[in-house]
Order: C-alpha cells, then sequence, then structure tokens
C-alpha cells in the first residue's frame, strides 16, 4: 500500500450465490419477495406503534427500534444483493463495501445490545410489575436505546477501520453476496492476525514498548520526578477540589460551573493517564509499557483530549448567551441543555478515541518496540510500524483539523459577539465586570489551542519527536495543573465561595 488502499484496489468483485443465469433469475425473484415482506413488516410496525396510543409503552418503544434496526440491516445488504443478480458485472467500489460493511456491522450490533435491554425490560415487566412504570421511565428508555446505538458505533468504527486500513493486492474478488470482514481477510495481503483476533481473542506478537521518556541523565531524571510530582499533585488538588467546591456550593450551581466541574474532571482524567507512569517509569530501570496498558494509555488520553476541546467550545457558547442575551440566559442554558451539551462532548470525545486507539494498534510493530516519548501518543507510535501509515496520518490530521476548526470557528465566533456587546456597555465598570466573566475561559482556550495546533495540525514530515516531547509535558502535564488556577485566582464567585468553605 503506498498510498492507500484505494490506489491499489479501487473495486470489488461480489462473487455472489451462484453463476447460473436461470438460478439467479430464481433467487432474484425470491431474495426481493423476502425483502419487500420485510420492508413492509417493518415499516407497518413501526407506523402501528406510533399511530396506537394503545402501544406507547416501554416494550413496543423497543419493539419500534428493533424493527427500524431490521429494515436498515436489511436495506443495507439486499438492494445490491437484488441488482447483482441481474447484472453481469457484480461490482462494489472500495468505498461502497466500506459503506456497506460499516452500516451492517453498525445495526447487527445495535440489534445485539437492543435485544439484551429487551430481555431486561421484560424481566422488570414480570418480576417487578408494581415497579414496572417507575423503573423503566420514558427517559431510562431512550437512555438505554441511546447506549446501544452508542455501542454499536464504537464498535462499527473499530472493525471498518481496522479492516479497511488494510492493503488489498491478492485479488479483488469478494466470496460472498456482500462485503463482510472474513472474506476481506482473505484478499488482503498484509498481517490480519490482529483483526482477526479482535473478532475472536485479543492477542498480539507486541507484548510491550519501552519508553524512552524525557532525559537520560540520572540527576536530570531525579530532578524532573521532583518537578513532575510536585506539578501532579497540585493538579490533583486543584482539579479534585474544584469539583468538590462546586458540587457543594449553593453560589455556584449555574451552566458555567457545571460545564468547569467537567472540565476539572478531564484535566484530572487525562493527567492521571500519563503521569502516574511517567513518574514510575523516571525511577525505575526497564521503563517498559505493556501493550494493553499502551492502547488504554492512548485511548484514555485522546478521549479526554478531544473531549476538553468540544466543551472549550460549549463554554465559550455559554458565555456568549450569559453577555449576550442575559435575559433569556436561564431558559437558553436549561439544565437538560447543559446535560445535552456535556454528553455530546463526551461521545464525540469517545469516537475520535475509538477511531484514533483502534487504527493505531491494527498496525503491526516490527521495527522497534522502542517509543521516543514519556507516554503513549499516536505520532511516535506511527513511527515505529513497519507497516504503510499514510492513512493512519491521515486519519490524525482529519480528526484534528476537524476539532479545532469547528471549535476554534465556534469559539472565535462566539468571542466575536462578546467583544461586541461588551463595546456597546457604557459604563466602564460594566465593561470590566462583562469581561471578568470570560476572561478566565479565553485564558484557557489560548493555552489549550496553542499547543494542541502545534502538536497535531502539521503534516507528520514536520514531526520532530526530541522536541515534541517538551511540548507534550506543557498540554499534558502543565495545562491541568493551570486551568484551576485560573479559574480560582481569576474569578471572585470562586474565590469568595471559597472563602466561605474556609470559613465555616
Amino acid at each position: 500500500m503506498d498510498k492507500g488502499n484505494d490506489s491499489v484496489i479501487t473495486e470489488f468483485i461480489l462473487q455472489g450465490f451462484t453463476d447460473n443465469p436461470k438460478m439467479q433469475l430464481v433467487l432474484f425473484f425470491i431474495f426481493l419477495l423476502i425483502y419487500l415482506i420485510a420492508v413492509l413488516g417493518n415499516i407497518g410496525m413501526i407506523l402501528l406503534i406510533c399511530t396506537n396510543t394503545q402501544l406507547h409503552k416501554p416494550m413496543y418503544y423497543f419493539l419500534g427500534n428493533l424493527s427500524f434496526v431490521d429494515l436498515c440491516c436489511s436495506s443495507t445488504v439486499a438492494p445490491r444483493m437484488l441488482i447483482d443478480l441481474l447484472s453481469e458485472t457484480k461490482i462494489i467500489s472500495y468505498n461502497a463495501c466500506a459503506t456497506q460493511l460499516f452500516f451492517y456491522v453498525f445495526f447487527v450490533d445495535v440489534e445485539c445490545v437492543l435485544l439484551a435491554v429487551m430481555a431486561y425490560d421484560r424481566y422488570v415487566a414480570i418480576c417487578n410489575p408494581l415497579l414496572y412504570s417507575s423503573i423503566m421511565s420514558k427517559t431510562l428508555c431512550q437512555q438505554l436505546i441511546a447506549f446501544a446505538y452508542c455501542i454499536g458505533l464504537m464498535d462499527t468504527i473499530v472493525y471498518t477501520s481496522s479492516t479497511f486500513l488494510l492493503t488489498f493486492c491478492r485479488s479483488n474478488l469478494i466470496n460472498h453476496f456482500f462485503c463482510d470482514m472474513p472474506p476481506l481477510f482473505v484478499l488482503s495481503c498484509s498481517d490480519t492476525s490482529v483483526n482477526e483476533e479482535m473478532i475472536e481473542e485479543n492477542h498480539t506478537k507486541m507484548t510491550e514498548f519501552i519508553l524512552v521518556g524525557l532525559v537520560n541523565s540520572p540527576k536530570m531524571e531525579l530532578l524532573s520526578f521532583i518537578v513532575i510530582l510536585i506539578i501532579y499533585l497540585i493538579t490533583l488538588t486543584g482539579n479534585l477540589g474544584m469539583i468538590i467546591l462546586i458540587r457543594i456550593s449553593s453560589q455556584l450551581q449555574s451552566p458555567m460551573y457545571f460545564f468547569l466541574s467537567h472540565l476539572s474532571f478531564l484535566d484530572f482524567g487525562y493527567s492521571s493517564a500519563i503521569a502516574p507512569k511517567m513518574l514510575a517509569n523516571i525511577l525505575a530501570d526497564e521503563k517498559s509499557i505493556s501493550y494493553a496498558n499502551c492502547a488504554a494509555q492512548m485511548y484514555f488520553f485522546i478521549f479526554c483530549a478531544s473531549t476538553e476541546c468540544i466543551l472549550l467550545a460549549v463554554m465559550a457558547y455559554d458565555r456568549y448567551v450569559a453577555i449576550c442575551n442575559p435575559l433569556l440566559y436561564v431558559v437558553t442554558m436549561s439544565p437538560k441543555v447543559c446535560t445535552v451539551m456535556v454528553a455530546g462532548s463526551y461521545l464525540i470525545g469517545l469516537v475520535n478515541a475509538v477511531t484514533q486507539t483502534a487504527s493505531t494498534f491494527q498496525l503491526s510493530f516490527c521495527d522497534s518496540h522502542v517509543i521516543n516519548h514519556f507516554f503513549c501518543d499516536v505520532p511516535p507510535l506511527l513511527s515505529l510500524s513497519c507497516t504503510d501509515t499514510s492513512i493512519n496520518e491521515m486519519v490524525l490530521f482529519v480528526f484534528a483539523t476537524i476539532l479545532g476548526i469547528f471549535t476554534s470557528t465556534e469559539i472565535m465566533v462566539s468571542y466575536a459577539f462578546i467583544l461586541t456587546a461588551i463595546l456597546r456597555i457604557n459604563s466602564s465598570e460594566g465593561k470590566q465586570k462583562a469581561f471578568s466573566t470570560c476572561a478566565s475561559h479565553l485564558a484557557a482556550v489560548i493555552i489549550f489551542y496553542g499547543t494542541t495546533v502545534f502538536m497535531y495540525l502539521r503534516p507528520s514530515s514536520n514531526y520532530v519527536l526530541d522536541q515534541d516531547k517538551w511540548a507534550s509535558v506543557f498540554y499534558t502535564i502543565m495545562i491541568p495543573m493551570l486551568n484551576p488556577l485560573i479559574y480560582s485566582l481569576r474569578n471572585k464567585e470562586v474565590k469568595n465561595a471559597l472563602r466561605r468553605l474556609l470559613n465555616k
């Protein structure tokens, strides 16, 4: 794979069931009849449940979603299969094949989880009939459905990305009637052991990596250990203290501090994903990290950092509403809206983390197991791979660009409106008060985006790992420490709440 999978193979040929024209015609009518029954049956079930008030119960709510999933799953495979039964060339493009696999795996996985949810619903209905209505509330049912779709999405991203990062150069003839993983593995001329083991059982030839760390000098290692330990302890104290203060202080129960508590949780999360192992390795003779722990460290770091990126944009919108539409602030930023925004931030972070981690750890690492870094990050791991990493580099750049451009644009637009609103205020005291409410957030945004843009929005040819290690120290260790200090030292409400708590 020189430039990507699609530079070798741009399309596949689906072999189907049979080459006999008469049998193909018979199969066409049989499958067409089955598909029409499936479509009419599932659409009919959905419409019946939606229009009949007697069926507005959790059981039928789940059944309606099951019918929707069945309809989509069959529609992912059947139309293409019917077309191929009547066509001479049973060709499917590379992108169409990837799309078909994605949606098929997604809906099958969702159905698996949904069936388990429906079993739980029946358990509650039969074993706890008096509590059924309160336990299986509308909110819980919606959360269970959302959970099923989230699990399906995560699993789908992992399997589809790991499959189509393979090199297909042996043949483009798929011995199947649709794009499924096992027949695609057969066509690959790269190692598919990781992919196959993802389906059966996790196991890999690479059992551990060696983290080079920051310095090699014993004296410098001791100094760096003390410095990083102090920073990490301040980070833990500051962020956990901020979370506790917001939770117990009645003066800090506004949307701004709800978001700030989640920001502190994320800072605590991704610093704790890196700092403890970093400190342990500084004092250890062998600075090793297992393959599984390396993947886990990368996953949690990307998850927390990506979520924080979105959350900072959400906080900018919160400041925009507070300053530009103060009379509608309570209505616009209701608890439900705030919860949805935070949940959306975590979901986007989850998708990015799953995609990046899955695409990185499906690579073959056979050149070396020495990581020139102090933690498992994407760029240094890509440099170790003995397979082509051009698609991984593109995925990294695209996700970083999308997250960076969308969030930074939203932040800049929000602050443009905020600045306009502040300039319209007549009194200097009013201007200062309005600006002070968003100064802390603006400082956090500048620090966070300045370092992450430098690290990830560059071509891979511009990565200099020895220099990037020191830049990474800033956004992995320093920023989580600085955020609670910024929000506490520059925020009168936080300082007053802390003062009241200490005076009790």
